[in-house]
């Protein structure tokens, strides 16, 4: 097992207002919002499969 002190520090990037930017450079706002964020699966999304079905068949 390594020490952490000879880890190299991973950078977390992410796309806010259209430009893809580091986190350690967010301002304290910007950097709340990104904690708030939730984060999703494409089974869990609107378009899997049969639940997009019925929400489709819901909606109508």
């Amino acid at each position: 097992m390594t020490n952490n002190a000879q880890r190299t520090p991973c950078e977390i990037f992410s796309r806010s207002m259209g430009f893809i930017r580091a986190v350690s450079n967010f301002n304290i706002g910007k950097y709340s919002e990104f904690c708030e964020r939730k984060t999703f699966t494409e089974a869990n999304s609107l378009s899997a499969g049969a639940r997009h079905s019925d929400l489709l068949k819901r909606a109508a």
